[in-house]
């Protein structure tokens, strides 16, 4: 039997019911080296090791060392398990775990309760360049996140070093191949930063790169019987996981857009399967569906990528119903999740029966900058102004919960220098789904346009064609409009879309956006 067990309620159970404390260490590998630890481990403490794919709440309060926990999951100690001295330490923490906190309060799960309080500055031009001058700086990693980071700054701010900084994690990203590990995850997200530099810069490296990426999600990761992505290729038991199949589902919409084969129907059908398999909508998603493990519901990473991919799927077809599961995920989001005194999102919803370090509020940057994203997008697609002023706040709050962190800020960066510049506006005179207006509609989305908000216009509705019938007789059309909404060119065919675009960002640029 081994020593190391999951992160489950029954691992809790046991650990109360011995009367031991629990060591608890973020996996996916079991720790190696414990100076001869292990006969303590073994007699004193419930060792659990935590698989931050399945549990990525868990892994979030643990961090890189190993916790010490009571029975009732609250923390008592933290340790390096590369320490000489580990045998004794653990020793000294078992005996002290085993000494009640005394009067201690057990921590509350959140209740959303409104408490008045001084909201910190908002992330302004001067820290927002600050986080993308440091991504410059840093060396280059695996790290999607900030190769995104990279992207806006070279792309959206004209930044001649994020550009140079971008070349090299992307050359460093094909040089590790799947060194640093393979997971879904991780894949699709590299699949659309890729697709992305390729159409800022439009070198054929990247378009490669990001082809054999798309290629790798659909031959090894794509499970046609499920109609979802598995999160590790052909293990057993398959997990299909919500935010691995909401990443994978955005980065084939990118994929479709340049006539990728397969990938506009593989993204279509992951998000039926987020909405139709995986979500409640009084629990919210759930983390995965299959495997052996516990059934994880509420956390934020799940629904902010889930949201975010049917905001894509939207700008992608056209397709209303996607706009309005991704608003209903906001509301949700809204409800359950959002930290009413700081501003920003929590990581999770709390549950009875919750153990302590799960109860403790965590507002994370990192998975906040998707959530905010969408916020950002909805106030557009609806004309909900409630989403901007939630965006302004949640940005203050968010910000300012890890304000240290670049890596963590990178995303709330791009967000925040989004929502300062403002909207680039486009509108499909068309019915989607027909063949001229969806070939209109991807030559949009070949060009890098992170600000891009498209409104579909049904050519039938005679407000609107009473309103601008000198302005074009033949539809399909797309047009560019500008800040005021005032139409600045159009185009019929796809070779005039790079025009269209032109005039828009020439139009930005006038206003100084």
């Amino acid at each position: 039997m081994s020593l190391w067990v999951s992160w489950t309620a029954e691992a809790f159970a046991r650990a109360k019911a011995q009367g031991k404390p629990i060591l608890a260490v973020v996996g996916p590998t079991l720790p190696g080296g414990l100076n001869g630890a292990e006969a303590v481990l073994e007699s004193r403490f419930v060792a659990v090791l935590v698989d931050a794919q399945a549990r990525p709440d868990a892994a979030a309060r643990l961090g890189r060392d190993a916790v010490v926990l009571d029975g009732e999951g609250a923390r008592r100690a933290v340790l390096s398990l590369s320490s000489p001295a580990l045998p004794s330490e653990l020793e000294r923490l078992a005996r002290e775990a085993a000494v009640p906190l005394g009067n201690k309060e057990p921590v509350p799960a959140w209740t959303g309760a409104v408490r008045e309080t001084a909201l910190p500055s908002a992330p302004d031009e001067t820290r927002i360049a600050a986080v993308f001058s440091a991504l410059s700086a840093l060396p280059a990693g695996d790290d999607p996140e900030l190769a995104a980071g990279l992207l806006h700054a070279a792309g959206e701010r004209g930044d001649a070093a994020a550009r140079a900084a971008l070349t090299r994690t992307l050359e460093a990203r094909l040089a590790a191949g799947d060194a640093g590990g393979f997971s879904l995850s991780l894949h699709a997200r590299w699949a659309a930063v890729f697709w992305d530099a390729h159409a800022l810069t439009g070198e054929t490296r990247w378009r490669d790169a990001a082809a054999g990426a798309s290629d790798r999600l659909l031959r090894d990761l794509w499970d046609p019987s499920v109609g979802a992505f598995r999160g590790l290729g052909p293990s057993e038991p398959a997990v299909y996981p919500a935010d691995g199949n909401a990443l994978a589902a955005s980065a084939l919409f990118r994929a479709h857009a340049r006539g990728h084969s397969g990938a506009g129907e593989a993204a279509m059908k992951a998000l039926g399967f987020l909405q139709t398999r995986l979500y409640d909508p009084v629990l919210g998603l759930q983390h995965s569906a299959g495997g052996e493990g516990e059934s994880v519901v509420g956390l934020l990473g799940d629904a902010a990528a889930a949201a975010l991919a049917f905001t894509d799927g939207y700008l992608a077809t056209g397709v209303k119903a996607h706009r309005e599961f991704a608003d209903a995920m906001l509301r949700f989001l809204f409800q359950e999740l959002w930290e009413r005194e700081g501003g920003g999102f929590l990581d999770r919803v709390c549950r009875a029966g919750d153990p302590e370090i799960l109860r403790e509020p965590h507002v994370d940057p990192a998975l906040n900058a998707p959530a905010l994203e969408v916020c950002r997008r909805m106030h557009h697609l609806k004309g909900n102004h409630n989403y901007r002023r939630c965006l302004d706040w949640g940005l203050k709050g968010a910000w300012n919960a890890r304000k240290d962190d670049v890596r963590g800020l990178a995303g709330l960066a791009r967000v925040a220098d989004m929502h300062a510049r403002g909207r680039m506006d486009f509108e499909l005179v068309g019915r989607p789904g027909e063949a001229k207006a969806d070939a209109l509609l991807s030559a949009v989305h070949r060009f890098y346009l992170p600000r891009k908000v498209i409104s579909f216009v049904d050519p039938d509705d005679q407000d609107y064609i009473l309103a601008h019938h000198l302005e074009a007789e033949t539809y399909p059309r797309l047009f560019g409009c500008g800040g005021d909404l005032r139409r600045l060119a159009d185009a019929v065919e796809p070779a005039g879309v790079p025009a269209v675009i032109e005039a828009v960002a020439r139009s930005a640029r006038a206003a100084g956006k």
